[in-house]
């Protein structure tokens, strides 16, 4: 079987999107199965030939005109699918929102192959949910424009339809009015082999991990650990990543000890995760953070809020705690209870991280990807 994936940035980018496609690859080609990327040279200005990356993995590198909104790469596929889809047995695209998803639909329009559309969140976003003018922007281009035109149209042609949360499945009924048979929820996978509990590292912080942004909901974190600060100052914060509310971390550094790292390579994130007590997560959108499977891996307790797919794995108290994002006193007393049980803690951590293990390790959601791809072939020869 040969998959030819197609992916609006590639493998090496950071980001949930490329860790989810890379690990996916990785295990498919452990599997027995040839995969393909077609992708933008974004970043890779001077590589505009295909080129075979670190893990073997083929690269079609295409010219990259630019970025839609900062998010969406701009490049031009079809002259590639015109040649050579036949080349491959199934085509798999990568999250709606993208140019190279759109191309993806319009051309299984016009020729007859098959096609796996796979979601990555981002379907549930209202505008004006934000005080950030570009931000609003953008989700406004998207409500108005993008959805009820590009959106709808990229979702309703694809044989199948994958999704990591399966709320954005039922979303695609309700708000794009698709009815679609072969629907598949496979949700986000987490290497446990590499993710793990660490002995001898202390426990410290309560971390966010993430865009600075008010979709990350950067602003509310800053609002929860200065409520918990405030009862406990013992506890220590730490921030993961960059974006356009930084500025705000600066005014909060100055009474509440926030250690802040912009970047931290993908292989050494293990140790964040081991030295955070809680990842707390205070996004307002979101379909499922593989931070989120990471840190429950190596046994840390998540906090989060309750929307887009995390409810699907936070079912109860036994695997992390959930929050109304209008509460944020409800928040801040749930971290401090944590942090002031730490028997419960160890005890909680073993199983957190077996759940993981029996249900989102690669091993399994690989499994699940394949069947996808059988019955689809199946279907194609019936």
């Amino acid at each position: 079987m040969k998959i030819l994936h197609i992916m609006a940035y590639s493998l090496d980018y950071i980001g949930g999107y490329s860790i989810y496609c890379r690990n996916l690859i990785r295990n498919l080609i452990s599997q027995g199965i040839e995969c393909e990327v077609l992708t933008s040279n974004y970043k890779r200005i001077s590589k505009k030939n295909d080129y075979i990356d670190s893990d073997g993995v083929k690269i079609i590198s295409k010219t990259y005109f630019g970025n839609l909104f900062g998010i969406n790469p701009m490049l031009n596929i079809l002259p590639f699918l015109s040649k050579h889809y036949i080349d491959y047995d199934i085509i798999h695209a990568h999250s709606y929102i993208f140019f190279s998803s759109i191309q993806a639909a319009l051309f299984r329009k016009i020729r007859k192959f098959p096609l796996v559309l796979q979601l990555h969140g981002g379907i549930q976003t209202d505008a004006f949910y934000t005080s950030n003018l570009f931000e609003n922007l953008q989700l406004l281009f998207k409500k108005i424009i993008f959805d009820p035109v590009f959106g709808r149209f990229t979702l309703k042609i694809p044989d199948s339809l994958v999704s990591v949360s399966n709320i954005d499945l039922q979303t695609v009924l309700k708000k794009f009015k698709v009815k679609r048979e072969n629907n598949y929820w496979i949700p986000n996978g987490v290497n446990t082999s590499h993710f793990k509990p660490l002995d001898g590292v202390k426990k410290r912080y309560v971390t966010f991990i993430g865009r600075l942004s008010y979709i990350k909901g950067f602003d509310l974190f800053l609002k929860i650990i200065e409520k918990i600060y405030k009862k406990n100052q013992n506890i220590e914060f730490l921030v993961v990543g960059d974006g356009p509310l930084e500025y705000m971390l600066h005014s909060f550094k100055k009474r509440i000890p926030i250690r802040h790292y912009h970047r931290v390579p993908y292989e050494k994130m293990i140790e964040i995760y081991n030295q955070s007590k809680i990842l707390l997560i205070s996004s307002r959108y979101e379909g499922m953070p593989s931070t989120m499977l990471e840190a429950m891996a190596c046994g840390t307790q998540v906090v989060s809020s309750k929307i887009g797919g995390i409810p699907e794995v936070i079912k109860d108290e036994n695997y992390g705690f959930l929050f109304d994002i209008n509460n944020l006193r409800e928040v801040s007393e749930i971290c401090l209870k944590l942090i002031g049980n730490e028997k419960k803690g160890i005890t909680s951590s073993k199983k957190i991280r077996e759940y993981v293990k029996k249900n989102f390790s690669w091993e399994i959601i690989t499994e699940k990807m394949i069947r996808v791809y059988n019955d689809l072939i199946k279907a194609k020869f019936d």
